[in-house]
Order: structure tokens, then C-alpha cells, then sequence
């Protein structure tokens, strides 16, 4: 199981293990009829490329296919709001990330908490990075930190509000190189990269799934990689730790699948299991490989015990950055 660093932040390494198919007890006829996949953010951003390459995967796994739909608004409360309102059949369920256990204990303190949800599989680890447009002046992180050394703010753009996962990696990264940042949340991944590319945001903080396309185009640049090694799919650009920042790398993102609260116990252990297979399917693999996704296989029993833990990650990421959890 995970473990919590002397920093608060979740370490995942103890989370990987080789996929081992096995039997799961069929609730009655489930799946008959489509399965719903609510993504909290818009199309383009890495949740939705996840959601959407999962339910491609899924196909000949499960009966009925997943739609994917995206849901995006209020930093994730328009999804978790539709998915906990959902029929806990199985038939509705999300994208989950670290940003569900951080906006639980802040913007959507009181509104939502991990018992209103049912933890079905976790599924993926995905590094942060920061990254610039080809355009910026900043070629490399040692550029940033040269022009902001008389003390000036950093604009720096990223997926949530203050306190999402985001926003902490970018807190993590700027902190360590001894610079303030200015954020602007913006809805979706997608939105972030189009603003960086408008000139609008001098940095972004994300994932390398919702950049890779405009990296092998050149627009976009990388600075570096919040993560102990280098990512695979960008193996020359540097870690924050080779450029000589004391940048915590256990901050990372992680993709799960949740559903509302109460889903039968067969009934989730049917969704883990079917999706289990599904990520051994060779374009999938794939996809993992070009965006350096790490895969977990996390069940509904390990994840509802993780959750617990992610929560107290969040907390240790959100006092990071100032805020208080509730």
C-alpha cells in the first residue's frame, strides 16, 4: 500500500504491481445497457484523453461500451456532483484525480467528502512538468529563474484553483527556486495550453498527456520534470532535482475511477477487474508509454484504503501553499 512522506505528499512507488487477471463474481446481468464515464474537465486535458482511451480499451471487455462525458465547471463539483447524485448501479461513474481529495478539504469543503463515493480502481501516476510556449524568452528553468531574481512574481497557469494538485506542483517547484508565483486557474488542461500558446501566461504546470502533441510540433517547450527520474516520454528534458532544486517529486497526479456511494461490492470488483484488462491493451500500453504514465492496479478494497491516504497527501500539499484543510 502507499505510504506518506516525511513531507505529507504521497509516494506511489509501493502501488505498481504486474497485472494478474482474475475472476470476479458478476452481479446478475451487469453490464445491460452503455456504462457512463463523467470526466471533470473538458476535452483535450489529460483526465479526458485518459477517460477516452480507457473506454476505446474497454471495448470487448465489457458488454456495453463506456460513453465518455465530459462535465466540466466549479473546479470538479459539476462531475462529483453528477456522479454522486447517480444511481449507485454501476452504470454511472468518473475520472477521479488527486484534485477530488484536495478540493474536499478546501473549495468544496462541506460539499463533498470521500464517503459520498464509491473508490473502484486507481489506475495511473502521471509526473508534473513545467512548460513554456516555443515562443517565450525562457529557453531554460535557469531563464526563469535569472528574470525573476529581484523578487518579481512568475504568472504561472494550471488545470483547478489555488490548492488543486496543479497549483501545488507549481507552489512546489517555484518555492524551491525561490520564486513567487501569481496563479490563474483556468477549467481544463486544454485551456491552459491554449493560453500558454496565446501568450497569456508566461508558464503552465501539467501533465505531459495534455502537452505531448504540441511538443512534437514545436510550440511547446518543457523546462523540466517534477518526478525522481526523467520522463520516458521526455527523456532530455531534465528533473528539477538535475537542475539542482530541492522540488519534492512525490507530488504526483493520479487517475482512478470512483462512482457514487454504495455500488455493490461485485459490482465494482466487476468495473476493477474489466478495466484491469483493459489497460493491457496494446494501444493503451502505447498511449501510456508516449505520455510516461506509470499504470497501478488498485481495487476497490485497496483503493477505498487509499483514499484515506490520499486524503491525508492532499493535506500535507494544500498547507504547502497556505491553505488550511476543513
Amino acid at each position: 500500500m502507499p505510504r506518506i512522506g516525511m513531507s505529507g505528499f504521497v509516494i506511489l512507488g509501493a502501488l505498481w504491481a504486474p497485472f494478474v487477471p482474475a475472476c470476479a463474481q458478476q452481479a446478475g446481468d451487469w453490464p445491460n445497457r452503455p456504462i457512463e464515464l463523467i470526466v471533470l474537465n473538458a476535452p483535450g486535458g489529460a483526465s479526458d484523453v485518459f477517460g477516452r482511451a480507457l473506454a476505446h480499451a474497454a471495448q470487448g471487455v465489457f458488454s456495453q461500451p463506456i460513453v465518455v462525458i465530459n462535465q466540466p465547471g466549479g473546479g470538479g463539483a459539476t462531475q462529483m456532483a453528477a456522479v454522486r447524485s447517480a444511481a449507485p448501479d454501476g452504470y454511472t461513474i468518473g475520472v477521479n484525480t488527486l484534485s477530488h481529495f484536495t478540493s474536499m478539504q478546501s473549495n468544496l469543503a462541506g460539499v463533498f467528502s470521500p464517503d459520498d463515493f464509491s473508490w473502484i480502481a486507481l489506475l495511473q501516476e502521471d509526473a508534473y512538468l513545467v512548460y513554456v510556449s516555443t515562443e517565450s524568452d525562457y529557453d531554460s528553468f535557469a531563464d526563469v529563474i535569472a528574470a525573476h531574481a529581484g523578487g518579481d512574481e512568475v504568472t504561472v497557469g494550471g488545470f483547478g484553483p489555488i490548492g488543486s494538485t496543479a497549483n501545488i506542483a507549481a507552489h512546489v517547484v517555484m518555492e524551491a527556486a525561490g520564486i513567487e508565483q501569481n496563479w490563474v486557474s483556468f477549467d481544463s488542461s486544454s485551456a491552459t495550453v491554449a493560453n500558454v500558446l496565446g501568450g497569456h501566461v508566461e508558464i503552465a504546470v501539467g501533465n505531459p498527456g495534455a502537452v505531448a502533441e504540441f511538443v512534437e510540433a514545436g510550440r511547446i517547450r518543457v523546462l523540466g520534470v517534477l518526478a525522481a527520474e526523467r520522463s520516458p516520454a521526455l527523456p532530455e528534458v531534465p528533473t528539477f532535482a538535475e537542475l539542482g532544486l530541492d522540488a519534492n517529486p512525490d507530488w504526483t497526479q493520479i487517475r482512478g475511477i470512483f462512482g457514487p456511494a454504495g455500488i455493490p461490492m461485485e459490482i465494482q470488483q466487476a468495473i476493477a477487474e474489466g478495466l484491469f484488462e483493459a489497460v493491457q491493451e496494446a494501444e493503451f500500453q502505447t498511449y501510456q508509454r508516449r505520455s510516461g504514465i506509470r499504470g497501478l492496479h488498485l481495487g476497490p478494497a485497496e483503493y477505498a484504503e487509499y483514499a484515506s491516504e490520499a486524503t491525508e497527501a492532499a493535506r500535507g500539499g494544500l498547507q504547502a501553499v497556505g491553505i488550511a484543510p476543513r
